[in-house]
């Protein structure tokens, strides 16, 4: 029976390792890692393997003949660590004993040097993932950030920045237990313009941010900043939105935008993803601008123009809302589905044309399980000592999910 140990050294500064870490490497027969890792643990008569790839670590190991193998991984074993694959590999070996063993972890140190809790931050990673960073930052109170070479601090400021949120208190942690330690704390606009080393830690604060209840309330019309351009009403926009059967990290398109109403709703539901507006009027897109600002859904990118050639630069969709399609109703639809052929589709019409046109592009395009939805809604409205029930124009909901027809 091999019996392998995955150790976290910490932070980086030895002097906080624990002492049962230290005595487990001494008694390893060989010590598995990042030359970083190994460069102070390397001793006369102990094998040494560099690497940090998990299959090649794992390999190794299967075809070893030592009997007690020492994984060294940066942090703790258990927080963004090479640990978890590698875990999840050895664990399928019947001859393999594993044993993880914890250390003090960047969010917990960075947490102690800016004397807060870190019980209540969300906790996300650049390394190596597509960070939606902006729907990550809106609705959370405090959210630390591993950064990467690529997406650093000032880097990361830029875009908040970009997006209206230059405000934002942020603390950057640089080199942490080591003597060249730096530790900066500024409004995100001016940490934008410094640099920083690209595995830096960084924990943003936004006491201004969207609460998870939002997402689950219908917004009354009035709340919406109006003018000229259409809005979807409250009725017909809440089973519009819940027809697009979101997740929260999906990407949306809301075509003909109007004022913003559809794409403020759903945005509030994207805790980990963004929906792109597209609006060709200039009035309507400076109200999507101020709704934004309202209900601080700075997930919604604004994309002026008309569709299908406002949306060719855009990333695939996983849902797609048309609330006018300018006439190209199908060159809309075909542009949508060569993104993605299993977008889920809602358009909504007030015309019978539209209605017409619309049920024609899901069969032309082999959409599957089709919805067709007439929403009548009344609202009630005081005259003198009466309550007098006031219709609204019928709307047309279709609904479907596409097929890989193209």
């Amino acid at each position: 029976m091999k019996k392998v140990y995955i150790i976290g050294l910490g932070i980086g500064n030895l002097s906080y390792m624990h002492n049962k870490a230290k005595e487990t490497i001494r008694a390893c027969d060989c010590l598995i890692g990042a030359k970083r890792m190994l460069k102070d643990f390397i001793v006369s008569g102990k094998q040494v393997y560099e690497s940090s790839n998990a299959e090649s670590i794992c390999n190794y190991i299967a075809q070893g003949d030592c009997k007690t193998y020492g994984i060294l991984v940066s942090g703790d074993s258990g927080f963004y660590s090479l640990s978890k694959k590698v875990t999840k590999t050895l664990e399928t070996y019947e001859d393999i004993q594993l044993e993880n063993i914890p250390a003090i972890s960047s969010l917990q140190y960075f947490s102690s040097k800016l004397n807060i809790p870190w019980d209540d931050v969300k906790y996300v990673s650049a390394h190596g993932r597509n960070l939606n960073i902006v729907s990550n930052i809106i609705f959370n109170k405090k959210i630390f950030i591993l950064t990467s070479g690529d997406f650093g601090p000032d880097s990361i400021c830029q875009t908040l920045t970009s997006k209206g949120l230059g405000h934002l208190n942020v603390s950057v942690g640089e080199n942490l237990s080591y003597d060249d330690e730096r530790i900066v704390e500024d409004e995100a606009r001016v940490i934008a313009e410094m640099s920083f080393d690209g595995l830096s830690v960084m924990i943003v604060h936004n006491d201004d941010y969207i609460s998870a209840d939002e997402a689950y309330r219908s917004i009354k019309d009035d709340e919406f900043v109006t003018g000229k351009a259409p809005m979807t009403k409250s009725e017909v926009r809440t089973v519009s939105v819940g027809k697009l059967n979101l997740k929260s990290d999906y990407t949306v398109y809301d075509i003909g935008s109007g004022t913003g109403s559809v794409s403020v709703e759903a945005a509030l539901k994207l805790y980990n993803g963004t929906l792109y507006a597209i609006e060709k009027d200039d009035e309507a897109v400076s109200l999507i601008k101020k709704n934004i600002e309202k209900f601080k859904t700075y997930n919604v990118e604004i994309i002026r123009g008309t569709a299908p050639e406002a949306i060719q630069d855009l990333p695939k969709p996983d849902a797609c809302f048309i609330g006018g399609s300018s006439g190209n109703m199908d060159e809309i639809i075909n542009a949508v589905l060569k993104k993605n052929p299993n977008v889920n589709v809602v358009i909504n019409t007030i015309t019978l044309q539209s209605l017409n046109e619309a049920i024609n592009c899901m069969e032309e395009y082999g959409f599957k399980d089709v919805e067709i939805v007439s929403v009548a809604v009344a609202k009630s409205k005081k005259m003198g000592k009466y309550d007098l029930m006031i219709g609204q124009n019928p709307i047309y909901i279709i609904n479907g999910k596409g097929s890989d027809v193209l």
